[in-house]
């Protein structure tokens, strides 16, 4: 089991790095540039910008480069589709959030903890299909899935905690 768990956080680095990253770029240039959608609420809101997009992205490149010296090439084009897909799964979840009335920094449970991995894995199941790329089991995937929702909620506690966060979610 704790070979399965290890395996599950080296797959998973790439996107947990660029997901928890972008908060470090963050930038004045939001990604939805202030428009509206049909019910009249921001599109993704000011927290999602292109600065902590491409920032994010680029450094969970640089993760997936690091594995690669340790690993093979394939690990390093695995871990563009993580980053990238993790950034657009963190990005639907805000356009979800918005449509369900939440503000930013709102809770909303299992959204907030899987978005940027079911980006992340709708991003590694294209890169199956067009470069042959490795796909995990559904029994990484539910790893991944329980073993992420435990780490959002114990490191946000701690944030709260060090009063790096406003609110303990």
């Amino acid at each position: 089991m704790i070979g399965l768990l290890l395996y599950a956080i080296w797959y998973i680095l790439p996107a947990y790095v660029t997901n928890s990253s972008a908060v470090l770029f963050a930038g004045k240039s939001p990604m939805d540039s202030g428009a509206k959608f049909l019910d009249g609420k921001r599109i993704l809101g000011p927290g999602k910008t292109w600065k902590g997009f491409v920032g994010a992205v680029l450094l969970g490149c640089l993760v997936g480069a690091a594995q690669a010296f340790f690993s093979t090439s394939e690990t390093f084009v695995l871990a563009i589709f993580l980053a990238v897909g993790a950034m657009v799964g963190d990005a639907i979840g805000s356009f979800v959030k918005r449509r369900l009335g939440l503000e930013r920094g709102e809770a909303a449970p299992f959204l907030d903890q899987w978005d940027f991995l079911f980006g992340a894995f709708i991003f590694n199941g294209l890169g199956t299909i067009f470069l042959d790329l490795n796909f995990p089991s559904l029994l990484i995937i539910l790893l991944i899935l329980v073993l992420t929702t435990f780490l959002h909620l114990l490191t946000n506690w701690i944030a709260y905690e060090l009063n790096l966060k406003s609110n303990p979610w």
